[in-house]
């Protein structure tokens, strides 16, 4: 099945599904969620993604119930899946993900802070193709959030959490041109 791009409201009812299918087998997911449906939920910084970047434990169960849930839904098998896995730090800063419109029943929800979540977009810097929309939007809400306004800052993020990490000469470009652009909005 081909992706469907998901909106904001489709997401919160999957994920509650999920959370009410746990519930009823009397176990409790724990989920973390990542990179753009992050930033639609979170952030409102977007209108939809393709596919939700999501680490739930334990996976075994969580890998069930969200294939349930695309089943029931008609989801791609793939909307919500852990390829994140492969990205996330070893010094992972998290926090609560509170959603209205979602069970807390059968699911907790975190998330990454939103420096970390900078730290791990910057990391992978991918660049706007047609489309695609890339991850220089992302970090652009990002810097205004964290209120970060200096490419030596978001270096000092990025090693924070991904230690002996420099930044290459494209991306510092690129966080210049965003940064220069934030600036040029508040001129």
């Amino acid at each position: 099945m081909p992706l469907k791009k998901l909106t904001k409201k489709e997401i919160l009812a999957a994920l509650n599904r999920i959370s009410e299918l746990a519930a009823e087998e009397g176990v409790r997911l724990e989920m973390t969620i990542y990179g753009g449906a992050l930033m639609l939920l979170a952030y409102d910084a977007r209108d939809v993604t393709m596919d939700v970047d999501a680490i739930i434990h334990p996976p075994e169960i969580g890998r069930r119930l969200v294939a349930k849930v695309a089943a029931e839904r008609g989801l791609s098998e793939d909307w919500l899946n852990d390829h994140v896995r492969l990205f996330v730090s070893a010094k992972e800063a998290k926090n609560d993900l509170p959603l209205r419109n979602v069970s807390r029943t059968g699911l907790h929800i975190t998330r990454p802070t939103a420096k970390y979540l900078l730290a791990m977009k910057v990391m992978a810097s991918r660049k706007p193709l047609p489309g695609y929309a890339g991850d220089y939007a992302d970090i652009e809400t990002l810097l205004r959030v964290t209120k970060i306004r200096a490419v030596n800052e978001v270096q000092t993020v990025v090693g924070s959490f991904f230690p002996d990490t420099v930044l290459p000469d494209t991306t510092r470009l690129a966080l210049t041109e965003i940064i220069e652009k934030l600036a040029h909005e508040k001129a």
